[in-house]
């Protein structure tokens, strides 16, 4: 039978991937930290999950993606997105997916750190989290041309 999803491997998996909390590769972004719990390589660039942790009133500017979904999971603390026009409010157990072409953002409203657990379908873009920890927070240029080369535009 032919593969339905040409865009993605006959199995992403060679075997299962396991990783306990607080395990799996470490990166920061823009005040926050995010664990690598499935690398894009591991998929074969079907997907990429993170942990990601977002210090209260912080998340990343309004963007958008020109080859990805994104699908966030509230594991703690209170969000809040933008999807395009709309305003969600997110607490533990919300899922929001955002899709391509779409502007999104997120933001921890609540007063203490908060978790979240993003799926990047493809996968690609999730090496960007490993390319921008090496570039200080507060260089801004520098960490929209690294989101230029993911194709992913920063909007504010």
């Amino acid at each position: 039978m032919a593969n339905p999803m040409p865009f993605l491997p006959e199995n992403e998996l060679v075997g299962p991937i396991v990783r306990a909390a607080g395990e799996g590769k470490s990166v920061g972004v823009l005040g926050a930290r995010s664990i690598f719990k499935v690398l894009s390589a591991e998929t074969g660039g079907a997907y990429a999950i993170l942990e990601q942790e977002i210090p209260a009133g912080h998340g990343p500017p309004l963007h958008v993606h020109r080859h990805e979904t994104e699908t966030f999971y509230i594991l703690e603390g209170t969000f809040e997105f933008t999807v395009g026009d709309a305003k969600i409010p997110a607490p533990v157990g919300t899922l929001v997916a955002g899709p391509r072409d779409i502007p999104h953002t997120f933001r921890n409203v609540g007063t203490a750190p908060g978790k979240i657990l993003l799926t990047v379908i493809p996968g690609r873009f999730s090496e960007y989290f490993i390319e921008v920890d090496d570039i200080p927070d507060r260089d801004l240029a520098t960490i929209k041309r690294l989101c230029a080369k993911y194709d992913c535009e920063i909007l504010d």
